[in-house]
């Protein structure tokens, strides 16, 4: 077979030239690997496509020799586009925007991190940006965002939570009735809440295994090195650094870093620790599979002393999930 040309950009495939015969198995591997839409074949110069009674996978091999060299005219009108690749479902516009939304919000995400891990200037008019683009789609009652958040890979969990407890806080600072500016200081806490893991050591941060004592005291740290960190860029609500100090607080006193308990534990803190661990729950993570939300949520609320209850109940309406009456263990 003899390929004339690839559809998309010349980035899309691994190949230096355009124009070349195909000659083996493991060339036609790699055309269906790629990311190229199509090819363009030119039947005069190889051999075409094999015809099957069911749908033929577009790149197998025939070792039929060519053809004679056939005449200019005849050449023209033997080329013949090909797809590598069946052609994707379609996507709406409301999940193409979603999509988009995501993908900036890892970017910013990671710049945010990489800022404040090596003590330069926070970009908060980019995360304010953000969290207005996030509010936006929520406003005009698209849903997609959370559906593409949570499609998340373990390798991308630590930017994409960000994105994703940020969603969360603007989701529940709204059913809550709050105001567009305090509802959008939420997010901004939501995206900025873990920070401090930038000073986590890696190993120790990534680690599947169980945390040795002294470990899990470095974990624990993230909470008032964040706040340390986020104290010190101007003008920052100051929502952003209660939310990054405090998110690991529980209702019972049991939490930390300061054992604050009942609603001497800001409303702001006490909504991150609902998203936060929410979203934790239903991601795929190194060393666990995703729950499914409402399985999260009825374990969350069989958590007796974490979560402030009719808080956790608001968080379950703006989700559209319904909260088990009774407690639920979980599995």
């Amino acid at each position: 077979m003899y390929v004339r040309g690839f559809g998309g950009s010349f980035f899309s495939h691994p190949f230096w030239r355009t124009r070349f015969k195909l000659t083996s198995q493991t060339d036609v591997d790699i055309l269906r690997n790629c990311a190229v839409p199509y090819i363009e074949i030119d039947e005069a110069l190889g051999c075409g496509l094999i015809e099957h009674d069911e749908a033929p996978s577009p790149a197998i091999i025939s070792p039929a020799a060519p053809p004679p060299p056939a005449p200019a005219v005849a050449r023209r009108t033997a080329v013949r586009r090909v797809r590598t690749r069946p052609p994707e479902a379609p996507v709406s516009p409301e999940q193409a925007r979603a999509e988009r939304t995501v993908t900036r919000g890892k970017v910013v995400v990671q710049a945010l991190f990489d800022s404040a891990r090596l003590g330069q200037a926070v970009p908060v008019a980019e995360a304010m940006s953000l969290v207005a683009e996030m509010d936006d789609l929520f406003a005009r009652g698209e849903h997609k965002l959370l559906d593409v958040i949570r499609m998340k890979t373990a390798d991308e969990y630590t930017y994409l939570h960000s994105v994703a407890v940020c969603a969360l806080m603007l989701k529940l600072a709204r059913q809550l009735g709050m105001a567009e500016s305090e509802a959008r200081e939420c997010g901004l806490a939501g995206l900025l809440h873990d920070v401090g893991k930038m000073r986590v050591p890696a190993d120790v941060l990534h680690k599947r295994g169980a945390l040795t004592d002294a470990e899990y005291l470095q974990v624990q740290a993230h909470a008032e090195e964040g706040f340390a960190m986020l104290s010190m860029v101007p003008d920052l609500p100051e929502a952003a650094m209660t939310v990054a100090r405090l998110h690991h607080e529980k209702i019972d006193g049991t939490g930390y870093p300061l054992q604050l308990s009942g609603e001497a534990i800001p409303l702001v803190a006490r909504m991150g620790a609902i998203c936060d661990v929410y979203d934790a729950l239903t991601s795929n993570r190194a060393y666990k599979q995703a729950w499914t939300p409402a399985k999260a949520l009825a374990a969350m609320a069989g958590w007796d002393g974490h979560f402030d209850g009719p808080l956790l109940e608001a968080f379950a309406a703006s989700v559209g999930i319904a909260l088990p009456h009774a407690p639920v263990e979980p599995a």
